[in-house]
């Protein structure tokens, strides 16, 4: 049975396609015409919430910026990008930025959203005004289930991210499992997927339990489990919220590792709220600025020489999303957003810093990107084995 919070998603997804199909042709029209006759620089709008989310992603987007434009540009043209960032964190500032970027009929193409409901609204008003949008965050697998032609996504869904958690924790060997989210779309729909698949495979689910992402005391959720018996957490939740619920945990004696999504893979804003009770936490990854790929040794020398710093996986995700904009561009041999969306549909095997991957005809990544790292000292580090398989 479909979630209430489920329902009330596609009933705005259909709200907002009928109200954008009344301009899609003009819009689309519009944009199109005006890249066809383009010889200035390309416009692409970056998209992201700097303050709220400790990252890198601006930087890596800008590094890929500044290599494609030192080495001649794409067909001689330089990129700009323009940054529009959420300072509120809200959806409804997506949605706003989304319509800013919208009215420019000078821009080709978006990069980016952190927030997955926003990014979900957004790509709508992207899709009916003509504009190519690589979501960098946006796991949510309904993202990618409404035939859009402009949209694509560069980070796995949470269908592939919690079945592949499921087969990584039996492989090393935890068996009772508590399955705790945030109630959101995304940290349900991750724990389901995991708990699901965990099913299947012969791990012991000793319970489901959930907590609001607004709230600020967690200490009931686990006094009530504590009677339980479990040897790891799986949490479907993000930062910030789930740095304070591992926080709260091990103040109530719940000592068992953690074992999260991709929305935990922020060192910084988990250890900076929890501290060294997150020590130990495990979390996929797209990227590792340790991998052993030569392609993102590259990128992380690259980056700490320009930056003093070593890259995260949203720093990977914004540069490898410009670069493979760029490539496609450079193939298409022109900025109409729909030509380039084509080549970009049919990509195969790209060899980018996330490692070798390729688009579905959905707009959906595929590919072996997916590692493994846990959390000490306040820096990540990489397991040694991950599951990588996205069940190709």
């Amino acid at each position: 049975m479909e979630t209430p919070k489920k329902t009330i998603l596609v009933l705005v997804l259909a709200v907002l396609v009928m109200t954008a199909c009344t301009t899609y042709s003009d819009r689309e029209k519009k944009r199109a015409a005006k890249a066809q006759k383009a010889t200035a620089d390309i416009r692409i709008a970056l998209v992201w919430q700097e303050k709220l989310f400790q990252s890198y992603f601006y930087e890596g987007a800008e590094l890929a910026v500044d290599e494609i434009n030192r080495g001649g540009g794409v067909n001689g043209r330089k990129i700009r990008t323009v940054r529009y960032n959420n300072e509120s964190g809200t959806v409804e500032e997506d949605m706003y930025l989304a319509k800013s970027i919208a009215t420019n009929y000078d821009m080709v193409a978006v990069v980016g959203h952190y927030s997955q409901i926003g990014a979900i609204k957004a790509s709508v008003t992207y899709e009916y005004s003509g504009i190519l949008f690589v979501a960098t965050a946006e796991s949510i697998p309904t993202f990618s289930q409404h035939g859009f032609k402009y949209v694509f996504r560069n980070i796995p869904s949470n269908h592939v991210v919690g079945k592949d958690m499921a087969d990584f924790v039996k492989k090393k060997g935890f068996s009772d499992i508590l399955v705790i989210d945030d109630r959101t779309v995304s940290g349900k729909g991750l724990a389901d997927t995991f708990h699901e698949r965990a099913s299947k495979i012969g791990i012991n689910v000793v319970g489901r339990k959930s907590y609001s992402r607004d709230g600020v005391d967690f200490k009931p959720l686990f006094a009530e489990i504590k009677t339980l018996h479990f040897g790891a957490i799986f949490l479907g939740g993000g930062a910030p919220t789930a740095g304070e619920v591992i926080k709260q945990a091990r103040e109530m004696g719940v000592l068992v590792p953690f074992i999260g999504g991709v929305g935990l893979n922020s060192a910084s804003t988990i250890w900076d709220i929890a501290g060294s009770a997150a020590q130990g936490t495990i979390t996929p990854t797209t990227f590792h600025h340790n991998g052993n790929y030569a392609a993102g040794q590259s990128f992380s020398r690259k980056f700490y020489a320009h930056y003093r710093a070593y890259p995260d996986a949203w720093a990977a995700q914004g540069y490898d999303a410009i670069q493979v904009i760029a490539g496609a561009i450079e193939k298409a041999r022109t900025t109409v957003p729909i030509t380039v969306a084509s080549y970009l549909r049919y990509l195969k095997n790209y060899p980018g810093v996330l490692g070798t991957y390729s688009f579905t005809e959905e707009g959906d990544v595929a590919g072996d990107i997916l590692d493994f790292q846990i959390l000490l000292d306040g820096r990540f580090e990489l397991l040694e084995e991950g599951v990588q398989s996205l069940g190709l």
